[in-house]
């Protein structure tokens, strides 16, 4: 199953949930402060992420969608550990859980637009 993935198309979604991320933080402005709209973007940026793979996937499309957000996950949450902020381990933990809804969710989405 590993072989069957996409692994450029899981790199490509994962780039396209962090720019996402990224582009939806700046124009939150002051609002980005806010936890729950934090998580809010980073939840659209799981399901970019997700939906992207998904698409470039040939088989296992949800698979690659979870890969592809958890790698966005591991590398959203290495960032915020060397800048210095405090990452407690619920917060993690309900990232990580987030990360594998959202990847899953948009490559399903991803998935039912290729077969219909």
């Amino acid at each position: 199953m590993i072989r069957e993935l996409h692994w450029a198309g899981i790199a490509f979604g994962t780039a396209t949930g962090l720019i996402t991320s990224y582009i939806l933080f700046v124009i939150s402005g002051p609002l980005g402060g806010n936890i729950l709209v934090q998580l809010l973007i980073q939840l659209l940026g799981f399901i970019a992420a997700g939906y992207v793979a998904g698409r470039f996937s040939l088989a296992h499309a949800v698979m690659a969608g979870r890969i592809a957000s958890l790698l966005l996950f591991f590398f959203i949450a290495a960032l915020t550990i060397a800048a210095g902020a405090d990452a407690n381990l619920f917060g993690l933990a309900l990232l990580g859980v987030l990360a594998i809804g959202g990847g899953a969710a948009g490559a399903t989405w991803a998935e039912t637009r290729t077969t219909s």
